[in-house]
């Protein structure tokens, strides 16, 4: 099920890569102070909020509902079933080893903009990295990651190569974010009200 009404598109994902150029570039002047420092910023690496992104459901009630990584008490969403493309291309993170190879595939240097949070996230100091979400979408239409994936490797410093490290952060575990229109509303939509004390929705 869906849980953006906006839908993807490689445009999406280029403007992503560019404003993270841009933040890199400023980042490069304005914190090259200690990475000690308490400075914060953009810290997630998953794509860009605007995206559509989507879950499975399990029990009619979709995973995103249960499995929020820095949940603000939200008990309330609209779920939209949204229709794949026959063929679609998704990348599969079900471990660290699957987010390091997408990085070396892909990567953009964000160590200027990251290294703070990212210090003190992992006690790792170095060069980092995410994946260049624009440049996924030329081989892969989403990048889904697994419950298994982010147990493992979630808010780690994961290594990628020589010296580059990349963090998975701010990524909801059972997350598929779409990078192409390869996935689309079918406008089937349901409001789901989550009880986490009771673990129930309706």
């Amino acid at each position: 099920m869906g849980r953006s009404g906006r839908r993807s598109a490689p445009g999406d994902a280029r403007r992503l890569a560019e404003e993270v150029l841009l933040e890199e570039e400023r980042a490069t002047v304005e914190r090259a102070g200690s990475v000690q420092e308490m400075i914060s910023g953009f810290w997630w690496s998953r794509p860009p909020h605007w995206l559509c992104s989507s879950t499975r459901l399990v029990d009619g009630v979709p995973v995103g509902m249960r499995l929020v990584e820095d949940a603000l008490g939200w008990t309330r969403a609209t779920a939209t079933r949204l229709q794949v493309a026959a063929g679609a291309r998704i990348y599969e993170v079900d471990s660290a080893a699957a987010w390091a190879g997408l990085c070396r595939e892909f990567p953009l240097e964000v160590t200027a903009q990251r290294r703070h949070d990212w210090y003190r996230t992992t006690g790792r100091e170095g060069r980092w990295v995410v994946p260049d979400w624009a440049a996924v979408a030329g081989s892969y239409d989403a990048v889904h990651l697994s419950v298994e994936g982010y147990l493992e490797a979630a808010t780690t410093a994961i290594p990628v190569a020589g010296e580059l490290a990349s963090v998975i952060a701010g990524w909801d575990p059972d997350t598929t974010w779409w990078l192409t229109d390869a996935a689309t509303p079918t406008g089937q939509s349901r409001r789901v009200v989550w009880d986490p004390d009771a673990g129930q929705a309706g």
